[in-house]
């Protein structure tokens, strides 16, 4: 028997059930995508807020009323939709955030993307509104951002965030980001996947990166929200020195989780502000502000959810490190890590090419990526060499899958990459030059060269 919120106290066999219950055979692999984007006044070129004319709010109110989707309310408040088990979330600084329903091909993510770009176009555009994704807001002043009305951000996150690092409210309020969720068929396919998710989340934060301005300066690095989040909280943060541990384990990611500071817990539909406290204890019934109450297993789960690791695991492996882009990165980030993972050869051959990196390795490279990009080096290889490599093993995957669809197989979402590679030049290297010799510093001109929809125009 699993333990419901609130009532049966969650014991050490039920934290591990948790993760087996995400062994999947590779017939049921699902892909799971999450795009954030941040709504913006086109008129002003700056974020709205949540209540207005022009706001939060009413893009919520238009989907609603002209797609069909359905309302997520905290208290009074719209905070999320959802339709066809797809849903958007709220953030902190008012970012959109689409997770997507678990698909089979990359080809339904792209359909799926398609619609939901579509359906905020329509709506965005009848309100004066677009969207707005990079990796980090490039001109916005912290005081210029909106708070969103969700009380775990208002109430709990942001005021622990300030006590833990430099940067947490930078990562809250004026980040996006791409992700890409992938499944796992046993607790040793787990263990590699998360292995090599790892060693290669430094390669992805560097072709994705698109974040070399910050408060109207260009910082000098390729991905500033990557920056950010090495000043957020480090008990939560970067790579785990144990993901390259030989015996890596279900109970691996358990003790570690165990030992991370807690957020808070949920009752009776409201928060209760725990952040700071140990969740072992609280299995233990040990928490000073709450005597003898223990923890459940809603409670573990929701805890889970309050790890930002690069490469996280939950009943499924997420891959976190993408910097926010065009709609097209999305399918992009999702080719190149189902090339890798979902074929047993592809997952083979990248696994003995990343044996040899150590954890300090990659934890270096994690830190020199954000500056240097694609031209950072591990193993006395640039990262423009490793990405070749690592694209010619994710096309073979790909293509190994064979799922066609007018006449594409899925290797062709990696051509935006496989160009890049080929150009040597990221999104973050244009932008960084074209704000000094073409947009001269002024940004004005840099929204008035970009397409709220599809990115930077050509």
């Amino acid at each position: 028997m699993i333990a419901e919120e609130g009532i049966d106290p969650v014991d050490r066999e039920q934290l591990r059930i948790y993760f087996e219950q995400g062994c999947k055979q590779s017939s049921d692999w699902g892909i799971g995508s999450e795009y954030e984007n941040f709504i913006i006044d086109t008129d002003l070129n700056r974020p709205v807020g949540y209540e207005g004319p022009k706001s939060i709010s009413k893009v919520f109110d238009l989907l609603i009323k002209k797609f069909g989707w359905a309302p997520v309310f905290e208290k009074s408040n719209i905070v999320g939709l959802e339709k066809d088990k797809a849903n958007i979330s709220l953030e902190p600084g008012g970012q959109f955030e689409l997770s997507g329903a678990i698909k089979k091909t990359i080809h339904e993510v792209e359909q799926e993307m398609t619609l939901f770009m579509h359906n905020m176009q329509h709506v965005c555009e009848e309100l004066g509104l677009g969207l707005f994704s990079m990796g980090a807001a490039p001109d916005w002043k912290k005081s210029e951002m909106p708070i969103m009305p969700k009380n775990r951000y208002k109430k709990i996150m942001m005021p622990y965030m300030k006590t833990v690092g430099t940067q947490g409210l930078d990562m809250m309020l004026r980040t996006c980001t791409i992700q890409v969720n992938l499944d796992y068929s046993s607790e040793a396919d787990m263990a590699k996947k998360l292995r090599v998710a790892a060693c290669i989340q430094p390669l992805a934060t560097a072709l994705f990166a698109s974040s070399p301005m910050f408060e109207g300066k260009n910082t000098g690095y390729q991905s500033w929200r990557a920056q950010i989040w090495k000043n957020t909280d480090s008990d939560r943060t970067g790579i785990p020195k144990f993901i390259f541990d030989d015996d890596l384990s279900f109970d691996s990611w358990i003790e570690y989780a165990l030992d991370v500071p807690m957020y808070f817990i949920k009752r009776n539909g409201d928060y209760v502000n725990l952040s700071g406290e140990s969740f072992r204890k609280f299995m233990k019934g040990q928490l000073k502000s709450m005597p003898n109450q223990r923890a459940t297993y809603s409670d573990w789960i929701d805890h889970l959810t309050t790890i930002f690791t690069d490469v996280r695991l939950k009943n499924f492996i997420e891959m976190r490190g993408a910097d926010g882009g065009p709609s097209k990165n999305v399918t992009a980030l999702a080719a190149l890590w189902v090339g890798l993972l979902y074929d047993k050869e592809s997952l083979e051959n990248v696994f003995n090419l990343v044996k040899p990196f150590s954890w300090q390795s990659i934890n270096n490279l994690n830190n020199d990526v954000c500056k240097m990009g694609m031209n950072a080096t591990i193993n006395g290889k640039t990262l423009w060499i490793l990405g070749e490599e690592i694209m010619d093993i994710a096309q073979n995957g790909l293509q190994k899958r064979a799922v066609a669809h007018g006449g594409q197989d899925e290797s062709s979402f990696l051509l935006p990459l496989i160009e890049l590679i080929f150009k040597k030049r990221t999104l973050a290297s244009e932008l960084a030059n074209k704000f000094e010799s073409k947009w001269k510093n002024n940004f004005s001109t840099f929204y008035d060269d970009f397409n709220f929809y599809h990115g930077l125009r050509n």
